[in-house]
């Protein structure tokens, strides 16, 4: 990554690191996804912010789990996208464990006024049908 003062020694540190670890995981799919050096810095460019938003023991835990989806067969993981990687550096939680927006339960004013809503709705629909009786 040769950009001048653009990125600091770190990034490029990280950077490089990264994808030295995609090619040896993916091998041959990492050299035809980037197929030369042209190509391979250009995505390191594209991608070092990213890659430096990351702590080193996220860019080891997402390169940890993609390693583990490719060995599962996993298809979304066949080809080495940076983008779906970096993603799973971040820790997920099942529905159960997020957290939900508080919420009081609805008002019986509010449960009144959508009955009368739907039984007028309903009426006009009798109405539209033929039906003679309305409630």
């Amino acid at each position: 990554m040769n950009d001048g003062d653009r990125f600091s020694q770190e990034q490029r540190r990280k950077t490089v690191l990264f994808f030295n670890r995609l090619r040896l995981i993916y091998g041959h799919r990492f050299t035809l996804q980037w197929s030369d050096e042209k190509t391979l810095r250009l995505a390191r460019r594209e991608w070092a912010g990213e890659v430096d938003a990351l702590s080193w023991e996220q860019l080891e835990v997402a390169l940890g789990r993609a390693k583990e989806k490719l060995i599962e067969g996993d298809e979304d993981f066949y080809w080495p996208d940076v983008g779906r990687i970096l993603g799973l550096a971040k820790t997920r939680h099942p529905a159960a464990h997020r957290r939900f927006r508080r919420s009081l339960p609805e008002g019986e004013a509010v449960k009144q006024n959508r009955r009368k809503v739907g039984r007028k709705g309903m009426a006009r629909l009798k109405a539209l049908l033929g039906g003679n009786h309305v409630e």
